[in-house]
């Protein structure tokens, strides 16, 4: 069995001013890994739209039923 999760320290003083100044920087990445990024995403976005066309178009032919995506 799965161990339990414990709760999240809180923190204070130094540890706590610390981790808020952090936070408030910020780190802009380089246009170069936005551009990757956002070339992923449209990959996967495409791959998603033509794996659902396929599923739609599957449940079509079968009546509403498509046998690759059976529940139990």
């Amino acid at each position: 069995m799965a161990r339990e999760i414990r709760e999240t320290p809180i923190l204070f003083g130094e540890d706590a001013r610390r981790f808020l100044a952090r936070m408030e920087e910020r780190h802009p990445e380089p246009p170069e890994v936005r551009a990757r990024i956002q070339r992923n995403y449209e990959l996967f976005k495409k791959a998603y739209e033509r794996g659902m066309a396929k599923m739609c178009a599957r449940e079509a032919a079968n009546g509403g039923d498509d046998p690759c995506f059976r529940t139990v």
